[in-house]
């Protein structure tokens, strides 16, 4: 056989074989664009299924007396809205096209959430509950309906969801293929006039929209942020302080960098509404662990008092490195408010301050009236179970709730099979609140 027959047979041999290969990935590519699009479709359609349900369930909550059955329904609306969320979120569709879709499906689940838990406490459904249930229930019939017709209208025109993920924003650019996000923006106009909700839930507008009750003074300009700065970083030879962009979350700051001698930078919020620091943080790094973490817990102690914070007490700590991490509550009175949070950063090698965080103080901290107990601790310790081990002393402490409600609670510490727990019993009406574990480790202590 001849050099150049050889050379032309395996030649076709290779071609034959890419051939094939080709063939078989443009098959296997095929196959997945197919199983793709499926995938879409049996979203788009569960979407579709669980607004329906959502619809349903509102509307039979009109109608429906008992609190057993109101709790079955309010639950379905919760998980209903949770799984709607869910696919929707996996469509191939910008999510800012749904955002106000979203927001409504959120705010569905959690509201019926809420009402669940009224129900569970024995509260009846309140003429105002109703009066937003049947509000709800217009947008959900308005958003089932209009997606009915958008699926029609995907089957009727053959549109390939699994295209839109793959080809995004070019496919939009033809007419023929912008149905899907051209409705949807459509249907998003619409719901953007659903009821503001106030309910007890993490998702209430009207918690998301709290001014924070621990901001005093009157406003300050930069050139006051800049001292306010320098004080609070007294000890620390600062050559410059440099603005960065300002914060316009719900405490609206002046975000500032100072420059060591060392070349460090440490960045600072300083508040524009009385010049409170927010946060600090410095990024050094500790070399060594050379002073115990009591003494980073006293050392962090007499930072706060110095800075103005008096009546802190320490409650969890946690070491990352060389850098113990302190958790301090306000005691008000012999109440501690969990609420009212400030964390500190200390570093193990000399004890300098390397990190501050006073937000949840600033929100939470305002004069309270706190009231005296209706249950004596003996009567709160009955409502806890016989399962676990209870540790003294008791404390009296004031805890938020999901809608950032303040209750005050007996703190129970107990163990059961070798794990801690902290409940906490409503000093009120007897109430088990919250449920914590504690996690050890030879960091320190966490709860969840």
């Amino acid at each position: 056989m001849t050099r150049e027959r050889t050379i032309t047979i395996v030649l076709l041999v290779a071609l034959l074989v890419t051939g094939i290969w080709g063939i078989d990935q443009y098959r296997q590519k095929k196959n997945y664009h197919v199983y793709l699009q499926n995938q879409y479709h049996r979203m788009f359609y569960e979407l579709i299924d669980h607004v329906e349900t959502i619809e349903v369930d509102l509307a039979k909550t009109m109608v429906a007396d008992s609190p057993r059955q109101n709790m079955l329904l309010f639950s379905d609306v919760w998980r209903q809205a949770f799984s709607a969320q869910e696919k929707l979120n996996q469509l191939p569709i910008s999510h800012l096209t749904l955002s106000n879709t979203s927001k409504f499906l959120t705010q569905v689940g959690d509201y019926g959430y809420s009402l669940t838990r009224k129900n569970a406490d024995g509260t009846p459904v309140s003429a105002e509950d109703r009066t937003n249930l049947e509000e709800l229930h217009t947008y959900a019939g308005y958003l089932t309906v209009e997606l009915q017709k958008l699926r029609n209208e995907i089957q009727g025109k053959n549109i390939n969801l699994a295209g839109l993920a793959r080809e995004g924003k070019f496919l939009f650019a033809r007419a023929s293929d912008r149905l899907p996000e051209r409705e949807l923006t459509r249907i998003e106009q619409q719901m953007v006039d659903y009821p503001t909700l106030i309910y007890d839930g993490p998702f209430s507008e009207h918690i998301q929209d709290i001014a924070p009750k621990g901001l005093t003074g009157e406003n300050i300009d930069y050139e006051k942020a800049v001292d306010v700065a320098r004080d609070f970083l007294e000890g620390i030879e600062v050559e410059k302080i440099n603005k960065l962009s300002n914060g316009n979350g719900d405490i609206k700051t002046y975000g500032l960098e100072a420059r060591t001698s060392d070349d460090d930078s440490i960045y600072i919020d300083i508040s524009r509404k009385g010049g409170h620091v927010v946060w600090m943080l410095n990024q050094r790094d500790p070399g060594s662990a050379d002073i115990t973490p009591d003494k980073a817990v006293d050392t962090a102690k007499e930072f706060l008092e110095k800075n103005g914070y008096k009546n802190m007490v320490p409650t969890y700590s946690m070491r990352n490195d060389n850098i113990s991490v302190i958790n301090f509550a306000y005691l008000d009175d012999q109440v501690v408010a969990y609420t009212d949070l400030i964390k500190v950063k200390v570093a193990l090698d000399n004890g300098q301050i390397l990190g501050y965080e006073a937000e949840g103080y600033l929100k939470a901290h305002h004069e309270r009236d706190i009231p005296e107990p209706k249950l004596t601790v003996e009567q709160a310790r009955e409502r806890i179970s016989i399962s676990l081990d209870i540790e003294k002393p008791v404390q009296l402490t004031l805890i938020p709730l999901e809608n950032k409600e303040e209750v005050l609670c007996y703190e129970f510490r107990g163990d059961f099979e070798g794990d801690d727990f902290l409940v906490y019993i409503n000093a009120l009406t007897g109430r088990e609140e919250r449920i914590l574990k504690l996690l050890k480790s030879e960091n320190g202590v966490l709860t969840i």
